[in-house]
């Protein structure tokens, strides 16, 4: 496969790293507090079958596209329970708590208009459906604000494997190394990392795993403050 060149243009620095020219974003617990309905319909579903779990059960799962989600459950139900039937009545749950709708992360619409203005790339990399993916994000209004987005079952392997931040940076004509990628879980993280990217961890349910290591990794609290740390870059 031939290089991608990256193209002349805009770019950011986010304190002081070298110029990123895109911003890839993960959708569940980064841009949207989808992980809070996700893990209480996990609780609940769970609670109909007598099964006690907590939330080092569900972060083993965090960041995973259906089929590792699957074999985690596998691992983790009894013997008796199929895990896709576990599974399918946990999605059902969950569909039930997204018609009250879906909380957009605080400072996503700021961060996305601001890179939209400065004509920074923007793509979506998530362990979602890709179909599921744009209809959510449609929804609450940022699908407009995006470039591209890539599903987890669009791709040959899911997070940690780094095919959907590789296939996001090719949609947008982006050498990966020139992308920054923004996380929440840690699967996200390797699969980022795994990819060549600058990655920025901002963590939701779990906690970070690992300390900040520039500067290729960093961890911020907020979009807010990932925004505020941009600065006009040149190549």
């Amino acid at each position: 496969m031939a290089a991608i060149t990256p193209p002349s243009g805009p770019s950011l620095v986010f304190d002081g790293s070298q110029p990123i020219k895109a911003v890839i974003f993960d959708m569940d617990g980064l841009l949207l507090d989808t992980e809070t309905l996700s893990f209480d319909s996990f609780v609940a579903t769970a609670q109909r079958y007598d099964l006690q779990v907590d939330i080092s059960h569900y972060r083993q799962m965090i960041g995973m596209n259906a089929a590792s989600g699957i074999d985690i459950l596998r691992r983790l139900l009894p013997a008796g329970l199929d895990a896709v039937v576990f599974k399918d009545e946990w999605l059902a749950v969950y569909r039930e708590l997204l018609v009250a709708g879906v909380d957009v992360k605080a400072g996503a619409f700021d961060m996305l208009h601001h890179l939209q203005a400065t004509g920074i790339g923007r793509a979506v990399a998530t362990s979602s459906a890709g179909h599921k993916a744009r209809t959510i994000l449609a929804d609450v209004g940022l699908l407009p604000l995006f470039d591209h987005v890539t599903g987890g079952d669009e791709v040959k392997a899911g997070k940690p494997a780094p095919d959907v931040y590789l296939d996001a940076a090719r949609k947008l004509g982006i050498a990966p190394a020139d992308c920054l990628a923004l996380e929440d879980s840690e699967n996200g993280v390797n699969a980022a990392l795994a990819a060549g990217m600058t990655v920025i961890q901002i963590p939701d349910l779990a906690p970070a795993a690992r300390p900040a290591a520039p500067p290729h990794f960093h961890l911020a609290t907020c979009l807010a403050e990932v925004t505020a740390k941009m600065t006009p870059g040149q190549r």
